[in-house]
């Protein structure tokens, strides 16, 4: 419907600015937009600023100190790097916290999935961290 618009508006325009009597050539390419390229890697700056808010978050919304905060770098370092596209493909884990059925990419979503499952499976950061030592996943 919007390539119809702009073609027929692209007539008007050039029916306007000639004379009747003179021909006019109008050539008009339509190209498709390809479909976005699906990222599968964050950059630095990104893995930092999501590093940056699962901190804020940790001490914000769940009172986490500084200790439980050195847990969940320990542990959301080892799972993903902070990387809201990591993926494993070995499971269903996805996302900072490796979140099983995971399927947002938006970084704070993924990082307050992974609190609650924390809170509610382990009660503190730590004790997830101490968990995944022991069997390598939490």
């Amino acid at each position: 419907m919007t390539t119809r618009l702009l073609a027929v508006s692209v007539l008007v325009i050039a029916l306007i600015s000639f004379p009747i009597n003179k021909t006019v050539d109008v050539e008009i390419k339509i190209s498709k937009h390809e479909k976005p390229v699906q990222r599968t890697k964050a950059t630095m700056e990104e893995k930092r600023a999501n590093k940056k808010m699962a901190m804020n978050f940790a001490q914000v919304g769940y009172g986490w100190n500084k200790t439980q905060q050195q847990c969940i770098v320990k542990l959301f370092t080892k799972e993903s790097r902070f990387d809201h596209f990591a993926n494993n493909p070995k499971s269903t884990a996805y996302g900072i916290g490796q979140v099983l059925k995971e399927k947002s990419q938006d970084p704070a979503t993924q990082i307050l999935r992974a609190y609650r499952y924390i809170g509610h499976r382990y009660g503190t950061p730590c004790k997830a961290w101490s968990h995944s030592l022991r069997r390598n996943w939490y």
